[in-house]
């Protein structure tokens, strides 16, 4: 049975995990020539590696096109290896799958309850938000404090007037005439008298959801506590973006050690160099 465990050429399914620095595996993903083959696989992978059923999840299965896939190894999979390195996973597999003759193979994926939870997170906040954003096509003015630079424009009415970080009093001219406008900033005390039918504020990205956009930009997971001294209006992805390209350029000229780097690049964003 162990021999599941052994990376070599496959003909009827192959397994690839995301394992974690202490070589935890919270990522499964089964392909094989057909959903009993998938299963079984699945089972003997668990009593080889000593893992318990109990402990995944399964988040997504059926069949999958091969695309004129002759084989499924890890360099072919190099969207999942992208993905899983952003969670702060390694991509492994115990072999090649060759797939020459197939139109189409099943796959089983699972999840571990760690890697789940990150996900039920990240989903909860996002749908927090696009509920407030919604508000946006009723139509009315409204006054929208974006600290986490959230896309806003495909929720405007068609034709409405949008504006970022406008003078106050040119916003007090537009609603004295009647004029419906929404407006963007960073700080809604500036604008809070002149009376919006609506106020939206999207709060500023946690620590960890902050990480998560620059290892968006890296391919890889960074360190949370790197960002904790961020003020809220530096919470935004804009930001993230541009520490990351910031430490791109770094690396470039220094060549050293990326925690090193980002952490001089919220310096430098933050003015302090």
């Amino acid at each position: 049975m162990e021999d599941i465990l052994v990376p070599k050429e496959r003909r009827d399914a192959v397994v690839f995990i995301g394992v974690d620095r202490g070589e935890n595996v919270e990522f499964v993903k089964v392909y094989a020539v057909s959903e009993e083959v998938a299963a079984r696989t699945l089972e003997e992978f668990f009593n080889a590696r000593g893992l318990f059923p109990s402990d995944f999840f399964l988040v997504d299965k059926g069949v999958e096109s091969l695309k004129g896939k002759g084989a499924i190894t890890t360099r072919s999979e190099t969207g999942l290896s992208a993905k899983l390195s952003r969670l702060g996973l390694r991509l492994l597999s115990n072999g090649v799958l060759y797939t020459k003759g197939l139109e189409s193979v099943y796959q089983l994926t699972l999840v571990s309850e760690r890697l789940l939870g990150e996900f039920q997170e990240s989903e909860k906040a996002k749908r927090s938000e696009l509920t407030k954003l919604k508000l946006l096509t009723l139509g009315e003015s409204t006054l929208v404090e974006n600290l986490r630079d959230a896309d806003i424009t495909a929720y405007l009415p068609k034709g409405v007037k949008f504006l970022r970080e406008p003078p106050v009093e040119r916003v007090a001219e537009i609603l004295a005439a009647g004029e419906t406008v929404v407006v963007e900033t960073k700080d809604a005390g500036k604008y809070e008298r002149l009376g919006f039918s609506i106020f939206i504020r999207i709060p500023p990205l946690s620590s960890e959801e902050f990480a998560e956009a620059v290892s968006e930009e890296l391919g890889f997971r960074v360190d949370p506590g790197i960002f904790e001294r961020l003020p809220p209006h530096k919470r935004g992805y804009s930001s993230a973006k541009a520490i990351a390209r910031l430490a791109k350029k770094l690396r470039v000229r220094t060549g050293r050690n990326w925690e090193e780097l980002l952490r001089l690049a919220v310096r430098i964003h933050l003015g302090e160099v």
